[in-house]
């Protein structure tokens, strides 16, 4: 039956993925956020460590964003050509070995260069986590799998930053990366004991230069794959606008205290993990194009609440709630951006996963660079920058939400 966009497309259900299937990308996914936050408060010991200057320590953020997007349109093929077992084994390991090498970094210049070969190696990672998880759902399920994904993602940063905080206090920055590497070893062993390949050797693509252009190329053509692609980057960049920004108005702006700070951004992570639990819930009720479009009008009443609360008020409190109500949308909606990109792949879908996360990973470096001038300037210009973003995307999300093809279990 071919679907239209007038006519939804009725397929059967498909069955969930076992629990140890998700149970292990969702271990596997945590050494990303985990390498990203976990070291963030040793930031100024390791600058006096090596007697280094702000804007050389945030190349060590910088760095490993750069290579955990770049990286994936290289692991995107690769996977589609070898599975997707083996390569993530060896992405774990270079994870792990790069983690040792950060621990016992010299230099700065050497710190630089183990985070970028972290960035490599957990970028394999996620682009098997995308990837498997369109070889063995679609549609509404796989909206469902992405949401309990991307729960893990909302639940890190959480709490690394306050372990990583810790660890630091008492044993210094090295010991951080090399609780990293304890984190990598214990996925290896989850991923070897418990995830078994998910791509048939007969649905595996030779891997060949001019094939993986043609490839990206063809899922870059497909406006099904491009339009909830730049909705998808536009939650990131809202993502990293508060990231990247938060501890500039927080504590610069607001007087707030490090220990204060860990606690209310903490405390805001809690609003995109209830987004994607309601996202969970609400896959069976509404299409996945509407679910994507529902989290982003929620993303955008944040940002107005929040660029509100700056203009008109001194509350850090009413500042930091209307941020948390955009986090709730952006919990929400990410899944769907990320099931719609995945479901409009027939093939390749190792690069298609691999566009996924290069886009959502170099806009993300991209922010982080960018965000520091709105964000000390005022809180005002910071939440209005998020307002900006949140009012783009949502643009996108309809645009999406057209083109898609409604696809309704029975």
């Amino acid at each position: 039956m071919t679907a239209t966009l007038d006519t939804p497309e009725v397929i059967p259900a498909p069955a969930a993925p076992p629990r140890s299937f998700l149970l292990s990308l969702a271990a596997v996914l945590g050494v990303g956020p985990f390498a990203i936050d976990m070291y963030l408060a040793s930031l100024p010991e390791i600058g006096a460590d090596f007697a280094a200057p702000s804007w050389t320590v945030q190349l060590t953020l910088t760095g490993y964003l750069i290579m955990l997007g770049a990286g994936q349109l290289v692991a995107g093929p690769v996977t589609d050509a070898f599975g997707r077992r083996r390569p993530l084994l060896l992405g774990l390991s270079i994870f792990i070995a790069a983690c040792l090498l950060a621990a016992a970094a010299p230099s700065m210049a050497v710190l630089v260069v183990a985070r970028m070969l972290q960035g490599a190696g957990a970028a394999m990672a996620f682009v098997v986590i995308n990837s498997a998880v369109r070889d063995r759902v679609s549609g509404d399920a796989a909206t469902r799998a992405f949401a309990v994904l991307v729960t893990v993602t909302s639940v890190i940063p959480m709490i690394s930053p306050a372990v990583g905080g810790w660890v630091g206090e008492l044993f210094g920055w090295r010991p951080v990366f090399l609780v990293l590497a304890l984190i990598g070893a214990v996925s290896l062993g989850i991923v070897f004991r418990w995830l078994p390949e998910s791509l048939p050797a007969q649905r595996r693509v030779p891997l060949a230069f001019a094939p993986v252009l043609r490839a990206y190329a063809g899922h870059l053509r497909s406006r099904r794959m491009l339009v909830p692609l730049g909705a998808l980057a536009g939650t990131f960049v809202y993502l990293f606008c508060y990231l990247g920004g938060a501890s500039y108005v927080y504590q610069g702006h607001y007087g707030v205290g490090q220990a204060d700070f860990g606690m209310i951004f903490g405390v805001t992570g809690f609003a995109s993990v209830g987004g994607a639990v309601i996202g969970h819930r609400l896959a069976h009720r509404l299409t996945t194009g509407q679910l994507g479009v529902l989290g982003m009008l929620i993303m955008v009443a944040g940002s107005v609440m929040a660029t509100a609360a700056a203009l008109c008020t001194e509350s850090l409190f009413l500042l930091a709630l209307s941020v948390g109500f955009g986090l709730l949308g952006l919990g929400a909606c990410e899944p769907a951006f990320m099931s719609l990109c995945m479901s409009s792949a027939t093939s390749n879908v190792g690069a298609a996963s691999a566009l996924l996360g290069a886009t959502q990973f170099l806009s993300g470096a991209l922010t982080t660079a960018l965000i520091a001038f709105p964000a000390t300037l005022a809180p005002w210009a910071w939440a209005a920058t998020m307002l900006g973003v949140a009012v783009v995307s949502l643009g996108l999300a309809l645009l999406a939400s057209r083109w898609s093809v409604p696809v309704r279990q029975v």
